[in-house]
């Protein structure tokens, strides 16, 4: 009896659907599946249906494209943030990250990615456009640019300082450096590390 025969159809499908998840290569489908596969049957079914749920209810903010169940967010539609400071990040966890700190109160704007040129990931389909259509709504005062350190992150931000200080000459723009290694990942960074990049940008 082969491979094929003796191997579970719904675990080799599961397994498939998992890499089709960015950063999810085969390794990382096996250890996710295999561990979510431990827990009971309740616990399991559980996960899905608040998957399920998550899958049919969030969507980008109008806004800022924070994933949020809302059509505007809580953050924009909060008229205690002062929306002409604006923080651009990749991701929404990113900002979620910011937001437990408690201390910025600005607004954020999420590129939903970075530019990647090796993975064919070029400014047009990032959210760039929206940004500054924002910045010249909201007479934006600074932007700060949060996108990780890493390679990607800090071509992604040079690319958009000389554009909105091109566009924008009298608008401040800063970076977010301080406190964090370079090829760290600010949803994964610990709290005071992020709070001093914030803090000391540049």
């Amino acid at each position: 009896m082969g491979f094929e025969e003796v191997f579970p159809g719904s675990l080799r499908e599961a397994l498939d659907k998992v890499t089709r998840i960015p950063t999810y290569g085969e390794r990382g489908a096996v250890r996710l599946v295999y561990n979510f596969l431990k827990l009971s049957k309740e616990e399991r079914l559980s996960v899905v249906e608040s998957l399920r749920e998550a899958a049919e209810s969030l969507r980008p903010c109008r806004e800022c494209f924070i994933l949020t169940d809302e059509e505007v967010c809580r953050i924009c539609s909060d008229p205690r943030r002062i929306k002409r400071f604006i923080c651009v990040v990749e991701e929404s966890q990113d900002a979620y990250s910011i937001e437990k700190l408690e201390r910025y109160r600005g607004v954020y704007h999420v590129l939903q990615g970075r530019i990647a040129p090796l993975e064919g990931i070029s400014p047009e389909d990032l959210t760039v456009d929206k940004l500054l259509e924002r910045i010249g709504k909201n007479r934006a005062k600074e932007v700060i640019i949060a996108t990780n350190p890493n390679a990607e992150g800090e071509a992604t931000a040079n690319y958009l300082i000389r554009l909105i200080k091109d566009r924008f000459p009298k608008v401040k723009v800063s970076r977010v450096s301080y406190g964090l290694q370079f090829g760290s990942i600010i949803e994964l960074a610990d709290e005071v590390s992020l709070e001093k990049s914030f803090e000391n940008r540049k």
